[in-house]
């Protein structure tokens, strides 16, 4: 690597060289997904979501536009206490529709769409408002349309995993109270769930041309014995007399406050437009105070996974949220684990007879449970899943530092919770004749059983350094630091052979699979380090024999968007762009809408791809924060506002003709600061006051205090506010229906 030499300026520049200049609404409307024609599947459809209520509206007759219904907490209660569909809202026009459009206005998180039909116009905008669990949609209608009728139709409250195996639940009861209609659903568990909803006529508006109405509609949850029905019915009574203009205002307030807390922009409208639909998904699907993300998130439709899969599935939705700097979106996870702590001890009593640990199989309801007693679903019974759960609570302390995560184990369970984790594999580990520790066989998703597996191994010594770490800088003295020490000392290496890493000890890697869990220590793990030649070498052997053998036929679109992460680890630029741009032209798999599906929703699996994408502009692993780790050669430009990096910094950076201009590293906490900014010739420093010095080639140490910030630039001309980058008008708006 090229040794660049840095001198500091004597003199301060202005904060305001180095602010932002970006128009988001202008910004976030060339990311907007556009249909122009109306999609005619809940798969391609338009969706909202306040973390808890989630609509997909979508054609599904030549007269009919539903609005699809789902709530993230309406559950059976009972054997898998697996998710239920609730129904739709079907708009019955007069005529047959002809043509029409939609579009999701990303920056006020609303969707706005227009239908012809023979008879005459529907103009309507709809949004999920953000505070009060209601659906609220204005119509215009014209012509004959105005005698368009709005009709409930509700699912069948059963699933495909429950409908053979229980006693069905009684059949829903549709009614009216005061002019607001509703449809009551019992459950034999107790309890109900209940969807009102109320059509006004808006005649302040009504003129020559058309008639306005407004849609109101809610849903309510109640378990065991509340009545759900009368909530139901409050919440609309409730909103119906709150003036739209303040309920539009609190709803576009929290989205306005929401986008701006990083900022992301490439020059390739098909990458740029789909990470910024994911980080409105993220915060369509989930709050801090709201439900844990599952697979479905707060939308419904048929499905085989209608609860909380932990081989990957609830990892990976969560994974863009932490260098995105929207850690609120991540305290719903750290929240429910928390809440949970108890069952997860349950887990291990109950499935390994063990006291003082802590699991889950491979499959849990809501309350992290297999299910009301029952064995899980499926036959996977993992230790790895839980303690890679637990690496998502890692990440929400090392981006924040905040110590209560780890210091105050009343409220927070993450450390107590990891040492349970340990504790049931050092139940496990067996001392073979070699010294080594062993593990016995276990299951490698979705691959295969065998001892000594790899996903398994790397969990173990991840978590085993994590729980050093923290014994030693809050001083814990814990007791149980001597075993973790030896684990680390006497753990059988990695299996491997001449394919790169093996599934296990006597398994080797042989057949196309979708699933990376033999290479968890490559990523998200980053504790088998790309700065040495020798893992450098058998991490590249190891992905691409996982990408090709067989042909690849095994290969989904979320196993390129890992690749993609992976490649950048190595710093492998291109071949990252090749995988994440393999991801989003997965059309079998990433719909119109960025949504994914694999015979049924899994969320998740495009949320993966918005980190893919941070972590080829920024990277935080080993104490050492990367900026453009792995820009592809045809990416000349690229900035970034406010990415944070692990230690609690927030990075700002812009990269022009192919190398970086400026960087901006600003520390929340006070922590250690290295920092490898990729310039390609000498830099400088905006403020004198911070001391540096280089650690090692190409890393520099900043003296950055808690609040401070600097900035590293090459010329101060080249200085300029943080822009998006140029994207041709007709390049713009790449998802939805063209």
């Amino acid at each position: 690597m090229k040794r660049v030499i840095f001198f500091v300026l004597v003199f301060l520049f202005a904060v305001d060289c180095f602010s932002t200049e970006i128009d988001w609404q202008a910004f976030l409307a060339k990311q907007d997904p556009v249909w122009v024609k109306l999609p005619e599947k809940f798969d391609h459809g338009a969706f909202l979501g306040n973390g808890l209520l989630g609509t997909t509206i979508f054609k599904d007759s030549p007269q009919q536009l539903r609005f699809e219904i789902g709530r993230s907490d309406v559950t059976d209660h009972r054997f898998d206490n697996a998710r239920l569909p609730i129904g739709g809202i079907i708009l019955r026009t007069a005529g047959k529709i002809q043509s029409g459009n939609l579009r999701t206005d990303l920056w006020n998180a609303e969707v706005r769409g227009e239908i012809v039909t023979d008879k005459g116009t529907i103009k309507f905008r709809a949004i999920n408002h953000t505070e009060e669990i209601v659906l609220l949609a204005d119509f215009e209608f014209t012509g004959e349309e105005k005698n368009a009728a709005f009709q409930w139709e509700p699912k069948k409250a059963e699933t495909g995993r429950t409908a053979t195996k229980i006693e069905p639940n009684p059949q829903p009861g549709i009614a009216q109270n005061e002019n607001i209609n509703y449809c009551e659903q019992k459950r034999i568990a107790g309890g109900s769930f209940t969807t009102a909803w109320y059509v006004g006529n808006d005649n302040s508006s009504n003129n020559n041309d058309g008639i306005r109405k407004r849609l109101t509609l809610t849903v309510a949850d109640k378990f065991p014995v509340a009545d759900s029905k009368l909530e139901a019915l409050e919440t609309v009574k409730r909103v119906v007399g709150v003036p739209i203009a303040n309920l539009e205002k609190s709803h576009r307030e929290w989205w306005h406050n929401y986008y701006p807390q990083s900022f992301v922009s490439v020059p390739d409208s098909q990458i740029e437009g789909f990470y910024w639909n994911q980080i409105y998904k993220l915060a369509s699907a989930t709050r801090r105070e709201r439900m844990v993300i599952d697979l479905l998130g707060p939308w419904y439709r048929n499905t085989g996974w209608p609860r909380i899969w932990w081989n990957l599935n609830i990892q990976i939705a969560y994974s863009p949220v932490y260098t995105a700097n929207r850690l609120e979106l991540g305290e719903s996870f750290t929240r429910f684990i928390d809440a949970k702590r108890n069952n997860f001890v349950k887990n291990a009593k109950d499935i390994w007879k063990f006291d003082d640990c802590a699991t889950v199989p491979h499959t849990t309801d809501y309350e992290g449970l297999r299910g009301n007693g029952t064995l899980a679903p499926d036959k996977y019974i993992n230790p790895g899943d839980f303690t890679w759960a637990l690496h998502l609570y890692w990440q929400q302390y090392r981006f924040s530092m905040d110590d209560s995560l780890v210091m105050d184990h009343k409220k927070h369970a993450f450390y107590p919770l990891l040492k349970q984790s340990v504790n049931l594999y050092s139940k496990l580990l067996k001392k073979g004749d070699d010294g080594k520790l062993h593990l016995p066989v276990m299951h490698s998703p979705e691959y295969g059983d065998d001892a000594d597996n790899n996903y398994n191994l790397s969990l173990l010594r991840w978590a085993c350094e994590t729980l050093l770490y923290l014994d030693d800088r809050y001083q814990f003295n814990d007791s149980m630091r001597p075993s973790w020490e030896d684990i680390l000392r006497d753990l059988v290496e990695y299996q491997q052979d001449e394919n790169g890493f093996r599934i296990g000890r006597n398994q080797s890697f042989k057949h196309s699979h979708r699933h990376w869990s033999h290479l968890l220590m490559v990523w998200p793990l980053h504790i088998l380090s790309t700065e040495q030649a020798e893992n450098k070498e058998i991490i590249e052997r190891s992905i691409k024999h996982w990408l090709t053998v067989g042909g690849g036929k095994g290969i989904n679109g979320w196993s390129l968007a890992a690749a993609a992460s992976m490649y950048s680890y190595l710093g492998d630029g291109d071949n990252a762009l090749r995988c994440l741009r393999a991801h989003h032209n997965s059309k079998v798999s990433v719909m119109p809408n960025t949504q994914y599906i694999e015979g049924s929703p899994v969320i998740e699996c495009s949320l993966v791809a918005a980190e893919s994408l941070q972590e080829m502009l920024l990277q935080s692993w080993g104490n050492v924060i990367r900026v453009f780790p792995a820009v592809p050669a045809e990416w000349k430009e690229a900035a970034f506002s406010d990415l944070r990096a692990e230690g609690a910094f927030l990075i700002t950076a812009v990269r022009k003709n192919g190398k970086t201009n400026w960087v901006k590293v600003k520390s929340l906490a006070g922590e250690l600061c290295r920092v490898s900014p990729n310039f390609s010739e000498p830099f400088n420093l905006s403020d004198s006051s911070v001391s540096i010095k280089e650690f090692q080639t190409g890393v520099f140490e900043l003296g950055l205090k808690e609040g401070q910030e600097v900035i590293l630039y090459t010329n101060k001309d080249d200085v300029e506010k943080i822009a998006p980058t140029k994207i041709p008008d007709n390049k713009t708006n790449f998802w939805g229906v063209k």
